[in-house]
């Protein structure tokens, strides 16, 4: 499989022309993300403010790449990151007509909020009121320095208030736990099995986990490595031109707010019916691990059924082929119903995942907090997804894997963490606990409420920097 080398010249200018963030996350501990609806009186300052933008702030691939290899060399920190998105509704705003023939998508051309019936998201009349009116735009800035980006999104949203109103700005911080791995909410470390596009990142993946691709070893179980078509697609306001390839990439964008409290005493509450004895409490952490289908260190329960698999965080070299009845790993389990591991089929329809928590704890992850320590809302994940193509794999993998109370078999229920239910049935969010690792069956059935709720996002595509920067 071809992957990018940042080294190599054709593939630098690519880079050039790419929004960064793509290929590969950021990296920024603090992130702002500005959503604004264009005044229809004031596109012209709005394309030169967008210009002026793409020209002296936005941050390219190769940029990041370049920040990444410093980093590597001296620990010297990025600057401050910065993105631009536009949803079919904005390119309309900014004069383009003819979105629906540009763009192939039809999520993105309709917009999340017309795609209830394939989210199963709340009626958008109960989202967060900054996500129900209508948005053209988001402004993505990340920072290691806290102040220098609120410095700098102050100005910024002096300049956005002459030719827009501000729709809503959220606020994302990275969370770790002691071993420096990036958790969420509810504690499990999170985007640990991502595509890989970089070179770099897939040898050393081959070195981490001693396994080859190509030829394909003996022990590999999972290859992360993808072609940069997985999410980028040629960007359809650009003439192709080979010597200065210009792509895009569609965007999600989805509020994820999480009910830690209830979410904990749910899971303390399928633990105690499992292991029920005294002498027997260290094992109640097998019913988060069924849930997530990792612990939270991030070892995989298909593996053991105890935590601390070496580099447990990074660890990805696994798949469900041993546990076919769902004994080890629970068919439900989160990252099994969105991530099945077998198959070119299955490969088509990752994504690049750039979440990041928003929300703030009054006590901090790493003393271990008890469930009445834990917030019951105001706390969440920002989810962000790059995509070829919104239908075929973001919205694929939500109604017919997570959504669906048959995948991967029959009466499965739904994905416990993101899994929404299209009739409201309790009976979708009751599943079979494995009684005895190892085996499916007995089982103890319990359920399991919905502790997540969409508070409101939208579909987007991130524009080539050639794009932005020529906008008239």
């Amino acid at each position: 499989m071809a992957s990018v080398d940042p080294h190599d010249f054709k593939t630098d200018r690519l880079l050039k022309n790419l929004q960064g963030n793509t290929i590969k996350g950021h990296g920024r501990e603090h992130t702002t993300h500005i959503f604004i609806h264009f005044d229809a009186n004031k596109i012209t300052a709005a394309k030169a403010w967008i210009r002026t933008f793409a020209e002296d702030t936005l941050t390219s691939a190769k940029t990041q790449l370049e920040e990444r290899e410093q980093f590597k060399k001296d620990k010297t920190p990025g600057g401050m990151f910065a993105a631009l998105f536009l949803s079919a509704k904005g390119y309309e705003k900014l004069g383009f007509a003819d979105v629906d023939t540009k763009f192939a998508d039809d999520a993105f051309k309709n917009g999340l909020k017309a795609r209830l019936d394939i989210t199963n998201d709340p009626d958008p009349s109960r989202w967060e009121g900054g996500f129900r009116d209508e948005i053209h735009a988001m402004i993505l800035l990340g920072d290691h320095d806290l102040r220098r980006m609120g410095e700098f999104t102050k100005g910024l949203l002096d300049i956005l208030d002459a030719f827009s109103h501000i729709n809503v700005v959220e606020y994302g911080n990275a969370i770790r736990n002691s071993a420096g791995a990036g958790i969420e909410h509810f504690g499990y470390v999170d985007g640990t099995s991502q595509p890989l596009f970089l070179k770099d990142e897939i040898d050393q993946y081959q070195i981490d986990h001693e396994v080859t691709f190509s030829p394909a070893s003996a022990n590999l179980k999972f290859d992360p490595s993808a072609e940069k078509e997985l999410i980028l697609i040629p960007d359809p306001y650009v003439t192709v031109n080979p010597e200065k390839p210009a792509f895009g990439s569609y965007f999600v964008f989805r509020k994820l707010e999480q009910n830690v409290r209830a979410f904990k005493l749910a899971e303390e509450e399928v633990g105690e019916t499992l292991f029920p004895n005294l002498g027997e409490e260290s094992k109640r952490e097998l019913a988060g691990a069924y849930l997530v289908g990792r612990f939270e260190d991030g070892s995989p329960v298909v593996m053991d059924d105890e935590d601390g698999v070496p580099n447990s965080d990074t660890f990805n070299n696994f798949n469900y082929s041993d546990d076919p009845s769902g004994g080890r790993c629970p068919h439900f389990a989160h990252v099994r119903k969105t991530n099945p591991r077998t198959g070119a089929f299955d490969q088509s329809k990752r994504m690049a995942r750039r979440g990041i928590p928003f929300g703030h704890r009054n006590v901090d992850t790493e003393l271990d907090p008890i469930a009445q320590q834990t917030p019951e809302g105001g706390v969440g994940l920002l989810f962000m997804s790059y995509q070829a193509s919104i239908q075929n794999q973001f919205e694929f993998i939500q109604q017919f894997w997570a959504n669906s109370v048959n995948f991967p078999t029959a009466d499965t229920g739904i994905d416990p963490i993101i899994g929404q239910s299209a009739t409201g049935n309790p009976s979708d969010r009751i599943y079979a606990f494995p009684k005895v690792y190892g085996s499916a069956l007995p089982a103890i059935t319990a359920d399991f409420e919905q502790f997540v709720t969409m508070k409101g996002g939208e579909y987007f595509f991130a524009p080539s920097i050639t794009f932005l920067k020529g906008l008239v």
